[in-house]
């Protein structure tokens, strides 16, 4: 029996690749574009991407996971703007949706959020991250949570800590057809805009993974040399305080370098890059349970009546 360099799944990714990328860049705009080269129906144009980018997702959803498009709330009244994706847990989030059919999430049971673009200016970049940032953000409002999915050891790093475990965090990406700047030159300069701005947002609200059909990924670098989803890495530390015994211990996060992944002409490695490495975050997040009582609150507006059981 011959063996082969490549197995089925390799093979049967690279199909969807290429089904994804003449989707997403050629239909759409043959679909969309007119003859002068003017966009037509815009929202149309950007509601048949998002759905080319769910269908494409799709491949690699773990089993107990939904996507749709939404708006994510907290049970002490905040609410994000509008997500066009939305990955969570199904097991555990309500169905509830407006007369509109739109449809709200607890942030709890929120895995990932995800933007999709057309051809971004490194001002629009910008303004997408601050965006995904602030949405980050609404797990930091949770205290004390309650596990329903976790990859955590017990112990220290079993604790609530979205400050510091990045598997306490929600994945945020965006993706878009190509950059309309140089990307090579200027790409890392747009993190400042987590700085610029009030409030300013830390380390942990930062983006995932930046994934450009035509220029390349952007994502982290591990420090043994792979790519990483994710912006810091929990890490225990053993502190002697100048002595030979242990005297703290306590847990830090690592940060980890910029990466920026850019294909060969022709290629599409970057998009498996994407792929891999967006189901390697989405199999390590962890879901909490949204205490519906927290939501639903009590009114005064009744009167309790209450009585023994007659057990005769």
């Amino acid at each position: 029996m011959n063996q082969q360099n490549t197995n089925a799944i390799d093979i049967l990714l690279d199909e969807k690749i290429g089904e994804f990328k003449a989707s997403f860049i050629d239909s759409s705009r043959s679909l969309f574009v007119n003859s002068e080269g003017n966009l037509v129906h815009p929202g149309e144009f950007g509601a048949y991407r998002e759905g080319v980018v769910k269908k494409y997702l799709t491949n690699i959803l773990p089993e107990r996971m939904g996507m749709e498009s939404g708006f994510i709330v907290t049970s002490g009244g905040k609410i994000s703007t509008q997500c066009d994706i939305i990955i969570y847990d199904k097991s555990v989030t309500p169905l509830i949706r407006n007369e509109s059919g739109q449809r709200f999430f607890p942030i709890e049971s929120v895995v990932c959020v995800g933007e999709i673009k057309s051809k971004l200016s490194q001002y629009d970049l910008k303004k997408s991250l601050r965006k995904l940032a602030d949405t980050k953000s609404l797990r930091d409002h949770l205290y004390n949570p309650c596990y329903i999915y976790s990859r955590k050891e017990e112990g220290l790093s079993g604790r609530y800590q979205p400050e510091i475990d990045e598997r306490d965090q929600i994945i945020t990406f965006i993706i878009c057809e190509e950059f309309s700047f140089d990307s090579h030159n200027n790409l890392f300069n747009s993190f400042s805009c987590y700085r610029d701005d009030l409030p300013y947002r830390p380390f942990c609200h930062r983006h995932n993974m930046v994934l450009s059909i035509n220029d390349g990924l952007l994502t982290y670098l591990h420090p043994d040399g792979f790519s990483y989803p994710f912006p810091s890495k929990a890490t225990i530390k053993y502190d002697c305080h100048g002595t030979d015994q242990v005297k703290e211990v306590r847990l830090t996060a690592e940060l980890m370098k910029h990466r920026f992944i850019a294909p060969k002409k022709g290629s599409f490695e970057h998009v498996r890059h994407f792929t891999s490495m967006l189901y390697t975050a989405l199999s390590s997040v962890s879901v909490l349970f949204p205490e519906m009582a927290n939501y639903i609150s009590d009114r005064e507006d009744v009167l309790f009546i209450d009585s023994e059981q007659d057990l005769r």
